[in-house]
């Protein structure tokens, strides 16, 4: 390609550290973590450097693996580029509140979210993509969100039917990512991106909130979306943010750029739009609650979150994710399968209540990694035993027989050596 046709050569020449960043593109970027804020101490990374922009980001040293640490298998650490962390920040959604991941395989901003909404709200998780959608539903598990509903629901559909249903949307739109491309090819990606924003924007109530993001430094991709679409739509105004250390946007739009030249991430650009009239009125995402099960009771009493059964599974979730009406591959978290003697609990979802405070057998992180690599724990619990590490993370549950008991997980996620 030559210069005349590289659009990544031609943002480089309007910038003043334009070489920079074309050097930074070539490099890799410094490798980040986002921490649970429920599941302990980070163990074995050695020197943690907190992320300026967001108290649970944190950026690791080196290039070790995080499959290699025990927090990442106990949803302790999400390994997640410190700039993706950016727009869950400008959406900031709070408890009970409804929003909408337009985009949200595969589950880094859909759990960041979850986190922040806490057993309270309605996460509405959406994809185009169905094998995406089963990787975004086991890292909502394994972070133990219970306010989240999956559907393979179409955005665009979702909007048609129950436009203004949403506090906040965040579209994290697909992008032309920080590769070459022709200009022609990062026009064709903004008409996508521009006719996305404007399918999914109808789901804002009035006053209500939206972020739109890429991990592309394209201006076209960026402020020009969000400038086509103000346009179009002067119901919708841009809301100036500001986060420690992060750029101001090229465009005066009051909205963030990260690059990779300066930040050390990935390049970056996060809006925030508000909303100033209300959409049409459309039907309500409440269904029928579920009848309940008193199942949680036992590892949890007293816990807000409703527990149903749907044929021999049991789930428990917020109030307003089991009542939804919306079709759903997955919603809440997915307890165990069978009743009585004969009911098995899940992996994630022993983590999940113990994160909630159900009582756990306490162990140290050593012995930990030898029980997540296969050996028995016969000096530790009997079978049906909740653990933890004295560092408070999450490991799960005991099976087995009595003298061998084992740690229940899959056995894909078996792994030794673990730091």
């Amino acid at each position: 390609m030559s210069m005349r046709e590289d659009a990544l050569a031609l943002l480089a020449a309007e910038l003043p550290d334009g070489p920079a960043l074309l050097a930074a593109l070539a490099l890799p970027f410094r490798r980040s973590i986002r921490l649970h804020p429920l599941r302990g101490t980070p163990t074995g990374w050695g020197e943690l450097t907190a992320v300026p922009w967001h108290g649970a980001g944190r950026f690791t040293v080196g290039s070790a693996d995080p499959a290699g640490f025990l927090d990442y298998h106990t949803g302790l650490a999400y390994p997640q580029d410190a700039a993706s962390q950016v727009p869950v920040l400008l959406l900031a959604p709070r408890p009970g509140e409804v929003v909408v991941d337009a985009c949200a395989a595969p589950g880094s901003k859909s759990t960041q979210i979850g986190l922040a909404l806490g057993d309270s709200g309605l996460l509405i998780c959406c994809d185009a993509s169905a094998p995406r959608r089963a990787v975004l539903t086991e890292n909502l598990a394994r972070q133990g969100v219970a306010c989240a509903l999956v559907t393979p629901l179409p955005v665009h559909a979702l909007a048609e039917r129950h436009g203004g249903c949403a506090d906040a949307l965040l579209v994290d739109a697909p992008c032309s990512g920080h590769e070459s491309r022709s200009p022609r090819q990062v026009a064709r990606m903004a008409e996508r991106q521009l006719a996305l924003l404007t399918a999914a924007a109808p789901l804002v109530r009035a006053g209500g909130r939206l972020v739109y993001s890429t991990c592309t430094p394209y201006r076209e991709e960026d402020e020009g979306v969000i400038a086509a679409f103000l346009a179009a739509h002067p119901q919708w105004r841009a809301e100036a943010v500001a986060l420690p250390g992060i750029d101001a946007d090229l465009a005066g739009l009051g909205a963030l750029r990260l690059w990779p030249q300066r930040q050390g991430t990935e390049p970056f650009f996060a809006c925030r739009l508000v909303r100033a009239e209300a959409p049409p009125a459309a039907l309500p995402l409440a269904g029928v609650l579920p009848a309940g099960d008193p199942a949680l009771g036992q590892w949890l009493p007293g816990s807000t979150l409703h527990t149903w059964r749907r044929g021999n599974a049991l789930l428990a979730a917020t109030p307003l994710v089991a009542a939804c009406a919306l079709p759903a591959e997955a919603r809440g978290l997915l307890l165990g399968h069978g009743s009585g003697a004969g009911f098995h609990l899940e992996p994630w979802a022993a983590q999940a209540l113990i994160t909630r405070g159900a009582p756990a057998q306490i162990i140290a992180h050593a012995q930990a990694c030898r029980l997540w690599a296969g050996e028995t724990g016969a000096l530790i619990g009997k079978a049906g035993d909740l653990i933890r590490t004295d560092q408070g993370a999450p490991l799960g549950i005991l099976g087995g027989l009595a003298g061998d008991t084992r740690l229940v997980m899959p056995s894909r996620m078996r792994r030794s050596g673990l730091r």
